[in-house]
């Protein structure tokens, strides 16, 4: 029979607990989905945005009266579907920011003194916030601002 091979001190004190390192892999997927959440958000605003120009920069002197019509449909709509895109790309960030801030308390009634941290000081996962909550503002700025233009008969189309 081999003899037993003893784990050295040094690498007995870096093993992670089981429980702690299986929270640790569920954060860092709940944070992945935050990036791909903002992802399809910055995707999905490109498009709204580019169509809202297109169709606003649509020449006037050849829309038949069914493309007219069309085209000024699209131009009052866009603004609302994105702010729709919005709230809920918004809904789904805040569901997996939550996730992670129970999955960090659990990790923390778990932990024990020499483990590893599971995440940053609290200071900088606030910072990391920054953007799955301030670029989903920016846009919803934008699209409420060019709604109350819109109302105002910023459209050229009649």
């Amino acid at each position: 029979m081999p003899p037993v091979k003893r784990i050295p001190y040094f690498h007995r004190i870096t093993i992670m607990n089981e429980k702690l390192e299986a929270l640790r892999r569920r954060i860092e997927h709940e944070d992945n989905l935050v990036n791909q959440r903002l992802s399809w958000l910055v995707a999905s605003q490109a498009f709204m945005l580019t169509a809202f120009a297109i169709s606003l920069n649509a020449p006037l002197n050849s829309l038949t009266p069914a493309y007219a019509a069309a085209n000024r449909t699209m131009v009052l709509l866009l603004p609302y579907l994105s702010v729709a895109c919005i709230l809920i790309l918004w809904l789904t960030l805040a569901g997996a920011i939550w996730s992670m801030k129970l999955l960090r308390g659990q990790a923390a009634a778990i932990a024990l003194p020499n483990d590893i941290p599971v995440q940053s000081p609290p200071a900088i996962r606030s910072l990391g916030l920054a953007a799955p909550i301030g670029i989903p503002i920016v846009f919803l700025l934008l699209w409420l601002a060019l709604i109350m233009a819109g109302n105002g008969g910023a459209h050229p189309v009649s």
